[in-house]
């Protein structure tokens, strides 16, 4: 135990404060016991308390606060404060203290458990405290109206639900330490049910897939289920139509106000925002926010690069290195055939050479080898070339409707390194500022060709529509949330032109945000929680991204139609193969021996 000082509150009766210490004593022993509490007794109840006896022997760690006052402001003076704060335990006398009206903003226990040790117990002025409306658990016991003597008096444990329609004290039955063994069994939770309760959201519903409006007109998306969820199980409603929305997600000035959505929670004008927001070092000091739902950065959406010439494709099957590997392969062929072929058919190199390209061009060959070695060799070399003309020719067909493209970028530093300049919506996220004040060589250079579009809501994605046009006109890469990105460029119909870059920036968590200091914040954690363990999160976010893509490429698909241009390469190695045939025949003519007689 830690005694720190005490403090100067209305002074109780002194014949009812020993009843009060029994009490305080049965608590610290029973349900308190095993917890860490801190301990705050009103300075006339101290007076006729014996606390060094009452908490001689506790198991569970307790600190003594002391409370000075000067003048008009209250200020604390702790020693080794609590790192963890379980439970706070207010023992007061007939006055309501200062503590529950102004709490100090380091104070955010767990549980507060009020005792009053007076005849006279005020309870629903002292729900209506601060302290007990913001914490998620409260008790408090009175004094129960009004036995004979002191000693046989007993005490009513309470509580009160705020967002309940009555706002009453609610009993929970008589004190007796057998009956209240536990923290469950002494603290309800104030929020188990939010009676109904209208929680205003501030949102834009043009946040594919965490919120967007469909077709038909209804709100859907990652949030707008998660919302949807939460409110059956708490019992609040919620309205996206009469959403306080903005189309800024918030940006900070030098005085620690923001605007857009983060500025109307800010100012408590909303409850809480549901769009791609952060978990930031900013954020967590100005709002109160949930755990995290999801995990992603901002993807870079970029045009497919330009394909290569058709009359190339009789090319594309292989690669240079297969190409020069044949060529070589081919003059090593010629010239073992040659060495073991000479004495028995006498051939010359050329006629070797025209041996193994007529099986390579998939021709009989004209003369058979005498000698076994020949055979062999020349075996082998007839399947090898069945293997590269039917890998050939397959991969040909595939490349006459299928383009082959130039050598995409995969990586930031390609990307900082090219001619592309980058674009992005301006609406107030971090992302532009990050690059360009970043120490990273790499960010730094994508901060710099950094060009922000201005938004126009008049457009059906604000103004995205910018971007695109500049990203289709192969002048930019587009920098915007994953998968939202993704699902953009789907729906204006260019998903068959663009690919995403697989590296993403500034991966992160995100979280709904809501004003600093709401109570019932953990009980969006605890629900949020259990539907991301369950996997519903991901569950909803693969079947709105696979829904939407699926339309996308409805819009998109079109069988191809083989064109002139895609029969320049056929058409090519048509000439090129009548060439080799006709030289083909006349080496063979200039070569043979003539045996007609004259």
């Amino acid at each position: 135990m830690c005694r720190a000082g005490v403090s100067l509150w209305p002074r109780p009766s002194p014949s009812w404060t020993p009843v009060a210490g029994r009490v305080l004593r049965e608590a610290l022993t029973g349900p308190l016991s095993g917890h860490q509490v801190m301990l705050m007794v009103d300075d006339g109840v101290q007076r006729s308390l014996s606390l060094d006896l009452l908490l001689t022997g506790l198991t569970s760690p307790t600190v003594l606060l002391h409370t000075t006052t000067h003048n008009t402001n209250n200020h604390f003076t702790t020693q080794q404060l609590p790192t963890a704060q379980d439970v706070l335990l207010v023992v007061v006398g007939t006055g309501s203290p200062w503590l529950l009206w102004s709490p100090p903003g380091w104070l955010s226990p767990r549980a507060v458990l009020v005792l009053v040790a007076a005849q006279t117990c005020s309870a629903r002025k002292h729900f209506q405290s601060p302290l007990l409306q913001n914490t998620p658990s409260v008790a408090l016991l009175c004094l129960n109206h009004k036995p004979q003597t002191p000693e046989y008096s007993t005490y009513s444990v309470m509580t009160h639900f705020p967002l309940s329609a009555n706002l009453e004290p609610v009993s929970l039955g008589t004190w007796h330490p057998d009956t209240f063994t536990t923290l469950e069994d002494l603290f309800q939770d104030q929020f188990q049910d939010f009676g109904g309760k209208d929680i205003i959201l501030t949102t834009s519903v043009n946040d594919a897939p965490l919120v967007f409006r469909r077709a038909d007109g209804e709100v859907d998306g990652i949030c707008a289920r998660i919302l949807n969820a939460m409110s059956f199980w708490l019992n609040f409603n919620f309205n996206f139509e009469s959403s306080k929305g903005s189309s800024v997600w918030g940006e900070r000035d030098e005085n620690g106000s923001y605007n857009g959505l983060l500025g109307q929670v800010q100012r408590s004008e909303a409850h809480m925002v549901v769009n791609y927001l952060t978990i930031t070092h900013q954020r967590i000091h100005d709002f109160d926010y949930s755990i995290s739902y999801f995990s992603e950065g901002f993807g870079v959406m970029l045009r497919d690069p330009p394909p290569l010439p058709q009359w190339q494709s009789i090319l594309y099957p292989y690669t240079a290195v297969v190409w020069a590997s044949m060529v070589g392969v081919v003059i090593l062929v010629t010239f073992s055939y040659y060495l073991t072929s000479f004495r028995g058919l006498h051939l010359s190199p050329i006629e070797s050479f025209m041996i193994v390209l007529q099986s390579l061009m998939n021709q009989s060959v004209s003369q058979e080898p005498l000698v076994w070695v020949s055979r062999g060799l020349l075996g082998l070399w007839l399947l090898a070339t069945w293997v590269l003309r039917v890998s050939y020719t397959s991969n040909l067909m595939a490349f006459l409707t299928v383009p082959a493209l130039q050598e995409p970028l995969d990586t930031l530093e390609q990307l900082a390194d090219d001619d592309l300049r980058l674009c992005m919506l301006d609406y107030g996220e971090f992302v532009p500022e990050a690059l360009a004040t970043s120490k990273h060589p790499t960010l730094s250079n994508l901060g710099a060709k950094m060009d922000m579009v201005p938004m126009v809501d008049t457009l059906a994605y604000g103004g995205e529509e910018g971007c695109v046009e500049l990203v289709v006109s192969t002048t930019h890469a587009h920098v915007e949330t994953y998968s939202y990105v993704r699902l953009l460029y789907h729906n204006l119909g260019h998903g068959g032109q663009v690919y995403p870059l697989k590296e993403q920036l500034y991966l992160g968590n995100l979280a709904f945000f809501f004003t600093k200091n709401t109570p019932w914040k953990y009980k969006f954690d605890i629900g949020m929680r259990r539907l991301v363990e369950a996997g519903l999160v991901w569950y909803w976010y693969s079947d709105i991204m696979q829904e939407d893509v699926n339309k996308g490429k409805l819009r998109e698909s079109r069988l191809p139609v083989l064109s002139l241009s895609h029969l320049q390469g056929p058409f090519l190695l048509l000439v090129v193969g009548g060439g080799l045939a006709t030289i083909t025949l006349l080496a063979e003519r200039l070569l043979q021996p003539n045996t007609t007689s004259p």
